[in-house]
């Protein structure tokens, strides 16, 4: 029993070790890796022996630290890109669909844009347009506002710089004005959209963020705008906040 306590501790701490290979931005010592893991270098330098021995990690031949492997990024590439942050997702996603009687989105930030990765449609019979795979602009959809209101100063000056294209009479095509709808987006921690990419259309996103505060994705709830008017968009805030924690719960 005590053998097995130790085969299971010694996992653990080669994927903590594992862990923290693949969060660093740039190839990590082994003292730096015994310093964050409060691991003694011994059994840092035995483990890090083995993940590299099995491709895990490797070593950076001019910095002498280490990176992911060979083996790792072949297992992550076999993988459904999205599958676990969709599976991670559903139940919470299911359950705001059942708060709001709406649809709900799940989307990715992409250069420019949104990627649509999982829709839930209520029951009704009028729903919105299908748009799981679909590419959308930012200054015209909830959730790319929430991605504009994560822009620097820089990023966003360029941004405001380029048209923005007219998709409805409602479309925010004035820098200054969406530049003030994006302070709003920041003060409040959501954004909405009332008709500005589908006249027939209104949504509501809120972020989600990973453990180490990055932006990994964003949850929204939309409908056609004869039912889900701007009332009813503000109205589900508090199930889509948290909808947005739980999903981020889940992410740890």
């Amino acid at each position: 029993m005590k053998q097995e306590n130790s085969s299971v501790q010694a996992v653990d701490r080669a994927l903590q070790l594992l862990q923290l290979v693949g969060e660093s931005k740039d190839p990590i010592s082994i003292v730096d890796l015994a310093e964050k893991s409060g691991m003694n270098r011994t059994t840092v330098w035995r483990l890090i022996g083995t993940l590299e021995n099995h491709g895990f990690i490797e070593r950076d031949p001019l910095t002498k630290g280490y990176l992911l492997g060979y083996a790792a990024n072949r297992l992550a590439a076999q993988a459904p890109q999205y599958g676990s942050l969709i599976r991670r997702a559903r139940k919470s996603m299911e359950q705001l669909r059942e708060e709001t009687q709406e649809t709900v989105l799940l989307s990715v930030p992409k250069h420019l844009g949104t990627l649509t990765i999982d829709q839930i449609d209520p029951a009704n019979s009028v729903r919105v347009a299908h748009y799981v795979h679909a590419f959308l602009p930012l200054h015209c959809t909830s959730n790319g506002k929430v991605l504009l209101s994560t822009f620097s100063e820089d990023e966003l000056n360029f941004f405001l710089e380029q048209p923005l294209e007219s998709m409805t009479p409602d479309t925010i095509t004035d820098p200054k004005l969406l530049r003030e709808e994006i302070e709003r987006v920041k003060k409040l921690g959501y954004a909405t959209v009332i008709g500005e990419l589908d006249v027939n259309e209104n949504g509501i996103s809120a972020p989600i963020y990973d453990k180490r505060h990055v932006l990994v994705a964003f949850i929204s709830v939309c409908g056609p705008n004869f039912r889900f008017t701007e009332e009813k968009v503000l109205a589900c805030t508090k199930y889509l906040f948290a909808a947005a924690r739980d999903i981020a719960e889940h992410l740890q």
